[in-house]
């Protein structure tokens, strides 16, 4: 006798012919190059924007307000949701790999998303990403809600599903079911990007002449034949003229420095459109000097990372926690510091008057174990002088 498949919503009973589909049709095809990944600018700025997302750590927790409206949150260090979120999101990636490949989908398809794999009584079993073109969202018009039909790996294909069962990272919406694929609307730059990378390929495969030989005696047969097996090793392809003996170097024409001017306004034009400082793709930004990088730092984790990092936080705390439950990407590990201002820092933190850290709390900040009796704010000591 055959069971019910209680633990999968709306489970097809097709679902072994699915997954066979899944699994050795959809994942083993040979597709075609992603766009915005065969463009340097692109694929660097996207790699940026998921790398850094990826490298802060993340923290869950419990929070309760005190008579003053006040949070206090208390970090949790074990349970499904900690374990998912920070050691082990499913059985064959690690959390930074699944932050990336979420991500660099959303940054470049305009969603990522992953199915919530729950088991008994809500237990979060896996984070199964299925950004592989096997969902589609549809919106029934006469109720306003919007349902999920997809195809998960492992587990087959679901129907009626909502967004609750899912972690979905997206861009800017321009439709509210739909984030705004930024490939899809710079496109003619990334075609010209190609085209241009394309030409700088081919003139590097005809091996361009640097220059040419010229000599005023005319030379044999023999003569010749000897000078290019000279040369053949330290300049190939160097014509050899007789009369005039001298070296000339041929430099780049006009439409070529044209060339360099388009592909350095391509890199404008990509860091323009995924938001993230022109700096970060090796470009000189208008010759400002990387001895501002903290300004740098600055603007991307403010204006590139911050977006992105509330959409994650927001994405969680949609479909993961309860009311009493927060979720925390911590910014803060980009701003570590030199040892001189490190120290400043613990010393202001710490300080007599208005302390504001703990020992423990500069400990931890610094990667160093918890003191005993450190997790006290020191007490300003009261001196005077007292007159008899």
């Amino acid at each position: 006798m055959k069971l019910w498949p209680f633990s999968k919503k709306n489970a097809d009973p097709a679902g072994d012919g699915n997954l066979f589909y899944q699994q050795h049709i959809i994942e083993r095809h040979i597709s075609e190059h992603q766009k915005q990944l065969r463009v340097t600018a692109a694929m660097a700025a996207g790699m940026r924007i998921a790398e850094g997302v990826a490298s802060l750590p993340i923290t869950v927790g419990t929070v309760k307000f005190d008579n003053l409206g006040r949070a206090i949150k208390t970090p949790v260090r074990e349970g499904d949701l900690t374990e998912r979120l920070t050691i082990s999101p499913n059985d064959w990636m690690t959390p930074a790999e699944f932050v990336e490949h979420m991500t660099m989908w959303a940054a470049f398809k305009g969603v990522g998303r992953a199915y919530i794999d729950r088991g008994y009584k809500g237990r979060i079993r896996a984070l199964i990403p299925v950004n592989d073109g096997a969902t589609t969202v549809r919106r029934d018009y006469a109720t306003g809600k919007v349902w999920y039909d997809c195809t998960v790996p492992g587990l087959g294909f679901m129907r009626g599903l909502t967004r609750r069962d899912f972690i979905e990272v997206t861009a800017p919406r321009w439709q509210d079911i739909e984030g705004l694929n930024v490939t899809r609307e710079i496109d003619r730059v990334l075609r010209l990007a190609l085209t241009l990378e394309d030409r700088q390929l081919d003139d590097g495969s005809k091996k361009a002449v640097p220059g040419y030989i010229t000599t005023e005696q005319q030379l044999s047969q023999a003569s010749a034949t000897m000078v290019r097996d000279a040369l053949k090793d330290k300049l190939p392809g160097t014509p050899i003229f007789d009369s005039g003996t001298k070296y000339n170097s041929i430099v780049a024409t006009q439409a070529e420095m044209k060339l360099l001017e388009t592909r350095r306004f391509i890199i404008e034009e990509v860091a323009r459109a995924y938001g993230i400082h022109p700096i970060f793709l090796a470009h000189d930004a208008a010759g400002q000097s990387l001895t501002r990088i903290a300004d740098a730092m600055d603007y991307h984790v403010t204006i590139t990372l911050g977006p992105w990092v509330k959409r994650w936080e927001q994405a969680i705390r949609f479909s993961m926690l309860d009311p009493g439950q927060y979720v925390d990407f911590d910014e803060t590990q980009f701003y570590r510091m030199d040892l001189t201002a490190r120290a400043d820092y613990a010393a202001k933190a710490l300080g007599n008057n208005a302390a504001w850290e703990t020992p423990n709390g500069i400990l931890e900040w610094l990667g160093k174990n918890p003191v005993a009796g450190g997790d006290a704010l020191p007490v300003a000591k009261q001196t005077g002088i007292t007159t008899k």
